[in-house]
C-alpha cells in the first residue's frame, strides 16, 4: 500500500516526533498569537497587493500552509527544511494566490464530486490495488497532523487552478516526428566508453599572483560582501523540563495507535501474506511517551508564550523588557555572538527556525522579540541585541577566500580551454579509424565502459546523469561534448547504440511517451504562463 511507503518516511523517532508535533507547529505557530490585539493586528495588515488589490497576512498565511499540504500530497513527501526550498514555498505561495484570485474573476466553479474525484485519483491513496483505499487516506492524514476539510478545501482550489490553466496547456501536443525521436530516446541500447580529465592535473600548472587575484576583487567585489548579521540573547525552556509535569489523557495512546494503525504494519516481502500489525501492548509504551513529549513540548510553549507576553510594550509609548521579563520569570538569558545566513549556531536545537526568527528581527517596538519559537527538544524566544548591515570589505579582509576563487576561476577557465583542445584531437583520431581506447592512450587516462542500458533501466555508474544528458541524442560512433563533472570534464564516447523499429515497438510505449512529453511541454507552458500572470498581478510586498 502506498500508506506503507510513505510512513517508511518517518520511521526515525527524531522525525516522528516531528511529524506529530512540531510539523504541525511550521504551518501555523509562526502565526501563533502571543497577545490578542498584537495578532488582530497583524492580520488586519495589508502585507501586499495583488492585482492592485490588499493580500492580508491571513490570505498569505492561508495560501503558504496550503502550498506545503499540495506539495506533501502531490509528491508524497515532506518539503524540505532548507532556505532554498523555504523560499519556493513562499514564492509558489504568492502565484497561488496570483492564481486563486484570476480563478475566483473567471467565476470557475468546482463541485464537490470534482475534488471527490481528484483526491480518489491521487497515487498517495491507492491501496495495492490501484484503487482509492480510504484506510490509506485516514491513515496519512493523521499521521501528517491534516483534517479531511483541509485537504478537501486544498484539492478544491487545485482543481480551480487547473481549470484556469487548462487553456495555456491545450498547446503541449505531440508531432509524429518528435514521438519518433523520444522512442528511440527511450528505447535504444547504449554503451559509453569513457575517460576524465581530473582537475587537479591541470590546477598544478595553474598559478595565481596576489596582483591578479586583487584584479579579480576589484572586479566582483559583490562576490566577497559580507552578509548581514544579528547579535541576540535568548532564553531557552527545554522539553524535558516540562515531562514530570505533562499529561497523557486515558485512552489517548489507543487512540493514536487505532487512527495511526498502518504505521504498526509487520513489515513483509510476502506480497500475499495476510496484513498483521503490532500489538497495541508492544507500542504503547512509545505512543505514550510520544504524547508526553508533545504534551511537555506544548507547556513549554505556553510558559514561552506567558514570557512573551510579559516583553510586550503595555502601552503606545512603551518599549519592549526583555530583560526585565527575563529576570521576573527567574530565567537566564543567553547572548549569542554575531551570525549571518550561513553560519552554524552550535547548542541551538537544529529543529526550531531558531536563525530564520532571529534574522527576521527588527529594530522596532513590536519585531525586536520573537514569538515562542518551537523544536523537538527545546522552545525558544530570542530579543534583538545589534543588527549588523551587510558590508564589502577591503582586499586584505579577505585576501585568502580571494586568492582560492581566482584560483578556483583561473583552473576552470584553463581546464575549459584544454577540453576543447582535446575534444578536437580526439575527434581527429577517431576520423582516422582509430578506438576510443586508442585515441585516449597519449593523454594517459584510464578508459571505463558502461554496461549495456536504456533509459527504462537504471544506469549504475557515478557519472549516468552526464552520459545520457550529452549522449543521449548521439550516434553510434560519435563523441559527446566534453561536460564538466566535480572532478574535471568527462569524455564520452557512443561505443554501441542498438535500436528497434518504431513500426514494432511503438504501440507498447505510445501512451506513455505521449502522456510524459505532454506532460513536460505542459509544465514549460505553465511556467511561461504563471510568470506573465503574476508580471500582470503586479506584487507589490509593503513595508511591514
Amino acid at each position: 500500500m502506498m500508506i506503507s511507503k510513505f510512513h517508511k518516511m518517518i520511521q526515525s523517532k527524531v522525525v516522528w516526533y516531528i511529524v506529530l508535533g512540531v510539523i504541525v507547529i511550521s504551518f501555523v505557530g509562526f502565526f501563533t498569537p502571543t497577545m490578542g490585539s498584537r495578532d488582530e493586528a497583524r492580520k488586519a495588515r495589508s502585507m501586499a497587493t495583488l492585482f492592485g488589490k490588499d493580500v492580508t497576512q491571513e490570505e498569505y498565511r492561508s495560501a503558504l500552509q496550503n502550498t506545503h499540504v499540495w506539495y506533501i500530497l502531490s509528491s508524497g513527501r515532506m518539503p524540505g527544511t532548507d532556505q532554498e526550498t523555504a523560499n519556493a514555498m513562499r514564492q509558489q505561495a504568492w502565484t497561488r494566490l496570483a492564481m486563486l484570485r484570476k480563478a475566483a474573476d473567471e467565476k470557475l466553479i468546482v463541485s464537490d464530486l470534482e475534488v471527490i474525484n481528484q483526491i480518489q485519483q491521487m497515487p498517495l491513496f491507492r491501496g495495492q490495488n490501484g484503487a482509492f483505499d480510504k484506510s490509506a487516506y485516514q491513515g496519512i492524514l493523521s499521521q501528517i497532523g491534516i483534517s479531511p476539510n483541509l485537504v478537501e478545501n486544498v484539492v478544491r482550489e487545485q482543481v480551480a487552478i487547473s481549470k484556469l490553466m487548462f487553456s495555456p496547456v491545450q498547446a503541449a501536443l505531440i508531432a509524429p516526428d518528435e514521438l519518433e525521436r523520444a522512442y528511440h530516446m527511450y528505447t535504444d541500447r547504449l554503451v559509453f566508453e569513457y575517460a576524465v580529465l581530473p582537475r587537479e592535473q591541470v590546477a598544478k600548472d595553474v598559478s595565481v599572483t596576489r596582483e591578479e587575484a586583487e584584479a579579480f576583487f576589484n572586479e566582483n567585489k559583490e562576490m566577497f560582501r559580507m552578509p548581514a548579521k544579528v547579535r541576540v540573547s535568548y532564553v531557552e525552556y527545554p522539553v524535558a523540563d516540562f515531562v514530570a509535569q505533562a499529561e497523557v489523557p486515558e485512552g489517548a495512546a489507543l487512540q493514536v495507535y487505532n487512527q495511526n494503525i498502518e504505521r504498526y504494519r509487520i513489515e513483509t516481502t510476502n506480497e500475499t501474506a495476510e496484513v498483521e500489525y503490532k500489538p497495541f501492548e508492544a507500542v504503547e509504551a512509545e505512543i505514550t511517551d510520544v504524547l508526553k513529549e508533545n504534551a511537555a513540548r506544548r507547556l513549554a510553549i505556553e510558559q514561552a508564550t506567558a514570557l512573551v507576553a510579559d516583553i510586550a510594550p503595555k502601552s503606545q509609548n512603551e518599549n519592549p523588557d526583555f530583560k526585565g521579563a527575563v529576570a521576573a520569570a527567574g530565567l537566564k538569558a543567553k547572548t549569542l555572538p554575531a551570525f549571518g545566513p550561513n553560519d552554524d549556531l552550535p547548542g541551538i536545537d537544529p529543529t526550531a527556525p531558531f536563525k530564520r526568527a532571529a534574522l527576521g528581527l527588527q529594530d522596532d517596538v513590536y519585531s525586536s522579540f520573537s514569538d515562542a519559537v518551537p523544536g523537538k527538544d527545546k522552545v525558544y524566544v530570542i530579543s534583538l541585541e545589534q543588527r549588523y548591515a551587510s558590508f564589502l570589505p577591503d582586499f586584505e579582509t579577505v585576501e585568502s577566500q580571494v586568492m582560492e576563487a581566482a584560483s578556483s576561476k583561473a583552473v576552470t577557465e584553463t581546464l575549459a580551454e584544454r577540453s576543447l583542445e582535446i575534444s578536437d584531437t580526439l575527434s581527429a583520431v577517431l576520423e582516422s579509424g582509430k578506438s576510443f581506447k586508442d585515441a585516449v592512450v597519449p593523454l594517459g587516462l584510464p578508459v571505463k565502459a558502461t554496461q549495456e542500458f536504456d533509459l527504462s533501466t537504471q544506469l549504475d555508474n557515478e557519472y549516468a546523469d552526464e552520459l545520457v544528458s550529452a549522449g543521449i541524442n548521439a550516434k553510434q560512433g560519435e563523441l559527446c561534448r566534453p561536460v564538466p563533472v566535480d572532478s574535471g570534464v568527462l569524455f564520452a564516447y557512443v561505443a554501441q547504440r542498438t535500436s528497434t523499429d518504431p513500426e514494432i515497438g511503438m504501440a507498447a510505449v505510445r501512451d506513455e511517451l505521449i502522456n510524459g512529453l505532454s506532460g513536460v511541454r505542459a509544465q514549460r507552458l505553465a511556467a511561461g504562463w504563471q510568470a506573465a500572470l503574476m508580471e500582470e498581478a503586479d506584487l507589490q510586498l509593503n513595508q511591514q
